[in-house]
């Protein structure tokens, strides 16, 4: 999973004549074959039905690498990290602002006051940002699924921690106003995010780009710096890099969060920059 792209469901997909091409052949000088795939972070069954090409590609590569792989190990860490060691989210929130918390995460979230109280702000911005999920398989662990039986070896391009840290780097301050925010939409997160998905599935750009330039108004300047320098561009370096000495053997089935894939940062042009052939597939 993503823990970035669970932030917001409008920083999903930017607009970007990139965007909506978001599978990818990826091949070198000796045409060796590895792919690259943009992803989204939901459990919409949409998004679930693999078109062929997909699983033919999936199926003749030797690893699938992912932003991290959805494993025990990976989710106890998150669990410890998204609550506070002493102290309580009521002693960070305003009282009226904790208290629409609460009511929010019981009625919606099946959350009792207790849980909430021992949840980090950034936590709560990420947990009020997708709806409750219903049957836990998002994209990127429904890929890691397929994966298994096909026997290819699933493998993490980041770590937890890496992953976390930029959570963890913004200032209390804009991780209240990332609650607020995801409080004040929460009534039309599901809308919202539907939108995105059929925006994504139809591959329409001017719609993608009307979307995301209207669900990227009024955020925090230092939320959407903090959010482009530490959760973009460090990170697509850092997967690239680690993509390499698989990239080189050929056999690479690269999926990440299609926001990831775009721009002078971007995947796809930091894998053309380093002399690979990317051709889109769809």
């Amino acid at each position: 999973m993503s823990l970035v792209r669970l932030v917001l469901p409008g920083l999903l997909l930017l607009s970007s004549a990139l965007q909506a091409q978001v599978f990818w052949s990826v091949t070198d000088d000796e045409g060796r074959q590895n792919w690259l795939l943009g992803t989204v972070h939901s459990e919409d069954p949409r998004l679930l039905d693999f078109p062929p090409e997909l699983i033919e590609a999936l199926g003749a590569s030797g690893y699938l690498a992912l932003e991290l792989v959805p494993d025990a190990t990976m989710l106890e860490q998150l669990q410890r990290a998204m609550h506070f060691d002493e102290g309580g989210l009521d002693e960070v929130l305003e009282p009226e602002l904790y208290d629409e918390v609460v009511r929010i995460l019981a009625e919606s979230y099946g959350m009792g006051e207790p849980a909430v109280r021992r949840l980090r702000p950034w936590a709560v911005g990420m947990t009020l940002s997708v709806p409750p999920p219903e049957t836990g398989i998002f994209m990127d662990l429904a890929l890691s699924f397929r994966a298994g039986g096909m026997g290819v070896e699933v493998i993490a391009l980041e770590t937890i921690d890496e992953q976390l840290g930029f959570l963890k780097g913004m200032s209390k301050e804009a991780q209240i106003k990332l609650v607020r925010a995801a409080v004040a939409e929460h009534d039309i997160m599901d809308e919202m995010l539907d939108a995105l998905i059929r925006a994504y599935l139809d591959g329409d750009l001017d719609r993608l780009e009307s979307l995301s330039m209207d669900q990227m108004e009024g955020m925090d300047e230092e939320f959407v710096s903090h959010f482009n320098e530490i959760g973009l561009r460090q990170r697509n370096h850092t997967m690239v890099k680690r993509a390499q000495p698989y990239l080189e053997g050929g056999g690479l089935f690269i999926a990440v969060g299609a926001l990831h894939l775009p721009g002078e940062d971007g995947l796809i042009k930091l894998l053309r920059d380093k002399g690979y052939r990317l051709e889109a597939v769809y």
